[in-house]
């Protein structure tokens, strides 16, 4: 599919999913969302990259100017979870096809970071460019995060932070991580919090997760060859 049909594709999805949420009909945002990847017209990652990735940022955009009530933010957060936990079985055949790769990858929100679906529709990323990936999911103990690495044999450590707070203590974490992996595995973060920037350093240990990213699928088709 050329890059115009497939932003045109979003698009329509986009205003359908809000058209839902505006009217509470959560069966009808999900069913909207599966269709349109079953029929081709959006692949997952492209769903996830062109569609939910941005829809969560607007709403959480929405809910800081006063526009969106919590609940609603909530039920947004929800039905978005929803979409991605049914396409599970999708990914995982998707997965199944692709040549295997060598680097283990471990995702996994630090202590006190509850806001995880960016980190798990990444984590879909990477399962479907081949990746063998695990995901621990929010509010991940550090020793937790570095058994998982150890047991697993992890490569890549990928790390979230949404917001100011949460970037600030995710210094430690990371610094934490490499001291006791040293030269074992590669530290990413991204997030809410690092958007728009092109590399954060914590002590020059790891690099904003973006910069890891390029090879993964569902990149916008503007920025596959950055």
């Amino acid at each position: 599919m050329n890059s115009d049909a497939l932003r045109q594709a979003a698009h329509s999805l986009r205003s359908t999913l809000e058209a839902s949420l505006a009217s509470r009909d959560r069966a009808g945002a999900v069913n909207a969302a599966l269709a349109a990847v079953d029929s081709g017209s959006l692949g997952i990652a492209e769903l996830y990259t062109l569609v939910l990735g941005p829809l969560l940022a607007d709403t959480g955009s929405a809910w800081q100017r006063g526009e969106t009530m919590v609940w609603e933010e909530h039920l947004a957060s929800a039905t978005v979870r929803t979409i991605i936990e049914s396409l599970a079985p999708r990914v995982l055949a998707q997965a199944a096809e692709k040549p295997a790769r060598d680097t283990v990858v471990l995702l996994a929100c630090p202590p006190e970071e509850y806001h995880d679906l960016g980190l798990r529709m990444l984590f879909d990323r990477f399962l479907l460019a081949g990746y063998p990936a695990f995901y621990l999911g929010a509010d991940a103990p550090v020793p937790e995060i570095l058994r998982a690495a150890q047991t697993l044999g992890a490569g890549l450590v990928v790390l979230s932070a949404s917001t100011h707070f949460h970037r600030v203590s995710l210094r430690q974490v990371v610094e934490d991580i490499v001291c006791e992996l040293p030269g074992r595995a590669q530290v990413a973060v991204g997030g809410p919090a690092f958007e728009g920037e092109a590399m954060w350093t914590a002590c020059g240990l790891a690099e904003v997760l973006d910069q890891a990213a390029w090879e993964l699928p569902g990149l916008p088709p503007s920025e596959e060859t950055r």
